[in-house]
């Protein structure tokens, strides 16, 4: 097999353990904790939840809009809207775009696309 396929199949085994595997087991991991120290451990708890199918099913009713509500917040409010203002600063590629759709703007086009040029192979 050649070098370039190994290294493919390199690159979707950690996409596939690193994004999906690993998260679904710490997930599952995560809930398996809580119930220990939850519901064995407090008394009120183990009346509530006398499975640890019944206190999953009430933590991913719980947990699950929540972590959404607070990505969606975070996408729009919080962290997101600062980290891609300073990507764009700190990205040639979005200086040159940004500088070359004011030249565009201002009906300099060539000076634009000698901006853009370096941009193409």
């Amino acid at each position: 097999m050649r070098r370039d396929r190994w290294l493919r199949l390199w690159s979707y085994f950690r996409r596939g353990h690193s994004t999906y595997l690993v998260f679904l087991l710490s997930f599952a991991n995560f809930i398996v904790i809580q119930y220990r120290l939850l519901v064995q451990y407090v008394p009120s708890f183990r009346v509530l939840f006398h499975s640890l199918l019944l206190f999953t099913v009430a933590f991913f009713l719980i947990y699950i809009p929540l972590a959404v509500v607070i990505g969606w917040y975070d996408y729009h409010k919080f962290s997101m809207p600062v980290e891609l203002t300073l990507t764009a600063e700190v990205s040639p590629w979005n200086q040159d775009l940004a500088r070359a759709l004011i030249l565009i703007a201002q009906g300099r086009n060539d000076e634009a696309v000698e901006i853009l040029r370096r941009w193409v192979g």
